[in-house]
């Protein structure tokens, strides 16, 4: 990508976290970016444009999250996405503002975003079923109870932030990793609460 595609692409994430995709104007995208709309248009040719680049960005970083799964063997692993995501949300806060408009006006890219969150939440739900085997994790008592595990695990990594948000209040990774750490807790074995103390506890 060229210097100034890349340039447009910032300028393009930063209003449509402060102003929304669908009032984003690409007179302004091109009054920040420092060129006319016309050198606009030849690296771009509508704000459809803008948005698919955006998001195709988006989607290789979240490509690379989901190919750190289980790179450590211990609860760690569990450890280490969370804060990919963390950062990945705290650099992309312009898809916080914008759920609802991809939602209804961009379909495709709608289709593509809840694939991301289909295998995150698998890779969450392998996770649980690999840390029970190494009785982490207590056996499920009623089936289906990791299933809801994972998905609020997953709720939380996708909405802590933008309820910080919508509250006004500051966030940080010791509060978004709480948050999930929490619920997870109740479900430690005795051994799980020990390489918790030891591998998430004792390096924070």
């Amino acid at each position: 990508m060229s210097e100034t595609k890349e340039r447009i692409r910032l300028v393009a994430e930063k209003l449509f976290f402060e102003n929304g995709i669908a009032n984003a104007r690409l007179q302004q995208v091109a009054d920040e970016a420092g060129i006319s709309v016309g050198n606009l248009a030849y690296h771009y040719k509508n704000k459809e444009a803008i948005v698919e680049a955006v998001y195709e960005h988006l989607f290789e970083e979240f490509e690379q999250i989901l190919a750190s799964y289980l790179q450590l063997p211990d609860l760690r692993d569990f450890d280490q996405q969370f804060e990919l995501l963390y950062q990945f949300f705290t650099r992309n806060t312009f898809y916080l503002n914008n759920v609802w408009e991809i939602e209804r006006s961009y379909p495709h890219l709608k289709e593509s975003w809840h694939k991301f969150n289909q295998k995150i939440t698998l890779q969450i739900r392998k996770r649980l079923d690999y840390n029970q085997k190494r009785d982490i994790l207590l056996p499920e008592v009623y089936k289906g109870t990791y299933d809801q595990l994972a998905q609020a695990i997953w709720i939380t990594l996708n909405h802590w932030i933008p309820q910080q948000m919508l509250q006004g209040k500051r966030w940080s990774f010791a509060g978004y990793r709480k948050a999930l750490w929490n619920q997870v807790l109740p479900y430690l074995t005795e051994k799980g609460k020990k390489e918790y103390e030891v591998l998430i506890l004792a390096v924070r």
